[in-house]
């Protein structure tokens, strides 16, 4: 399956709302190779998250895959390869946990407060509802900020220090511990 080009910071389809999936355009078979194009772009560009807004289409659609062995996010605890259609997120915990964020549609990086933990649902690529109760705060996170690619945010929207906000290379050989 083909990757998709991953669309850069600073392109109208990052900061539009993106369109709910109907249950007919689900079931088509022209969203249905969307949605392994999708899933095959986030693994070829070492994502731990894509959004369909990223790839320039504004629709409700988010793939999370969170692999421990991921060069970008090492020993993170695995999350298996998972397209959620319509996700919403219904719950979030008050408790607020500062952590680095980075984007396959930029090269930078920056700390952004999200909530520890949030419960999410939607539907999976059959339309079938589905529901995550999301205890761990990294995968908490991936999903927060993929939904927010579905509002038109991109994570330095979210930044409380604006200080920390660097380019890839210099966050590994300053900021990286």
């Amino acid at each position: 399956m083909s990757a998709l080009e991953v669309v850069r910071l600073g392109h109208p389809a990052l900061r539009r709302k993106s369109e709910r999936v109907g249950v007919s355009e689900l079931a088509g078979a022209a969203f249905q190779k969307f949605l392994d194009e999708l899933a095959a772009t986030c693994l070829e560009g070492n994502g731990v998250g894509i959004a369909a807004p990223q790839v320039g289409i504004n629709k409700r659609v988010i793939v999370i895959h969170v692999d421990p062995s991921n060069p970008r996010y090492p020993g993170r605890p695995a999350f298996p390869l998972t397209v959620i259609i319509n996700p919403r997120i219904i719950s979030r915990s008050p408790e607020q946990i500062e952590d680095w964020e980075g984007d396959m549609s930029a090269n930078i990086r920056a700390l952004v407060p999200r909530a520890a933990s949030c419960v999410v649902t939607g539907l999976d690529r059959q339309g079938r509802p589905m529901r995550y109760d999301l205890a761990h705060d990294f995968h908490a996170r991936v999903f927060q900020h993929e939904i927010d690619h579905l509002n038109g945010k991109f994570f330095t929207d979210r930044m409380r220090r604006k200080d920390t906000l660097t380019e890839l290379a210099e966050w590994e050989r300053y900021w990286k511990k």
